[in-house]
């Protein structure tokens, strides 16, 4: 049985933090696991095992420490919520910790998988207070993935795909290839503007292109939905052949934000169309070409509908 935040609210809401404890959480799993309270208003999970537990350092948002138990040897493991703002995406690490771990053959891939993913939840929080991508992000990052599938499709190279998604790693543009570069807006289906977040976006050397991406929320049973997690294993399973191009593709992915939450599961989405606009000289755009230098940002919005002489058929 999943392990889901609500049970563990309904955990610790049993608990008398005034007087502290924990309560071994019911899973099926190679490691103890308990919730609880360190101190009177910290919720802190704890593991036990009975193989030693490497040592690893605090983040911001949680205390962790190692320890070994007088009464039996066995080793502990707590990770204390140091920020009480991030109590609920806290609850959600500790769901994802324990059911990342679970499917382990031993006590000591338990403990790996343990550890490894505690280094991206850190890594995550660090940059994202609330834990988990936001709706807009989201839906920004469903519409790179979908257009880095179709270039994966037609290129020879895998890897030469993976390493033109340059805007995971904060280019000026999403995607930059030898042939183009392209930016990609994901926005609703009725939506007729779409913004352009700087100077820079659509300031590409020579030619380039504007992905409009179509995308909704879906209902699960609609045909042709998909979530984000879907979307990843998708193009998980394409680049499985090609090692080097996996590992970048997962290695951008947490720099954009993303852990394979079961949460991205939950919500579908559905891409009803995709529109190319050229991007060429004659192109209604702004750029450190053509303003005063005395402004340094500007963010715009372009009307599509009038954009119709650079769409691409």
């Amino acid at each position: 049985m999943r392990i889901t935040p609500e049970t563990l609210r309904k955990q610790w809401n049993k608990i008398d933090y005034k007087d502290g404890g924990y309560l071994q959480v019911d899973v099926d799993h190679l490691l103890e696991w308990y919730i609880g309270y360190q101190s009177i208003s910290q919720k802190t999970l704890l593991l036990i095992s009975c193989s030693e537990i490497e040592s690893l350092e605090s983040s911001k948002s949680m205390a962790v420490r190692r320890g070994r138990r007088e009464t039996d040897n066995r080793w502990t493991l707590t990770f204390e919520l140091l920020r009480n703002e991030q109590q609920e995406v806290f609850v959600i690490f500790c769901c994802d910790i324990i059911e990342h771990s679970k499917t382990a053959a031993n006590t000591k891939d338990a403990l790996s998988l343990v550890i490894d993913r505690y280094k991206q939840w850190s890594r995550l929080l660090e940059s994202q207070k609330s834990g988990l991508l936001d709706e807009n992000t989201r839906k920004g990052l469903i519409g790179e993935l979908l257009f880095l599938s179709e270039r994966i499709d037609k290129s020879v190279s895998y890897l030469a795909a993976v390493q033109g998604w340059v805007g995971a790693d904060g280019a000026d543009q999403d995607f930059v290839y030898a042939d183009s570069w392209y930016e990609v807006k994901s926005i609703g289906t009725s939506a007729t503007n779409t913004s352009i977040s700087s100077l820079e976006q659509l300031d590409g050397s020579e030619y380039g292109e504007l992905v409009i991406m179509r995308i909704d929320k879906s209902a699960p049973e609609k045909s042709g939905a998909f979530s984000l997690n879907d979307i990843v294993c998708k193009l998980n399973d394409k680049l499985v052949a090609d090692s080097d191009a996996l590992d970048l593709f997962r290695a951008k992915l947490s720099t954009y934000g993303y852990l394979d939450l079961l949460e991205y599961s939950e919500q579908k989405y559905y891409c009803s169309s995709v529109q190319h606009y050229r991007v060429d000289e004659s192109f209604p755009k702004i750029t450190r070409k053509n303003i005063p230098a005395q402004i340094v940002s500007l963010r715009y919005e372009l009307n599509l509908p009038s954009l119709v002489n650079w769409l691409k058929e």
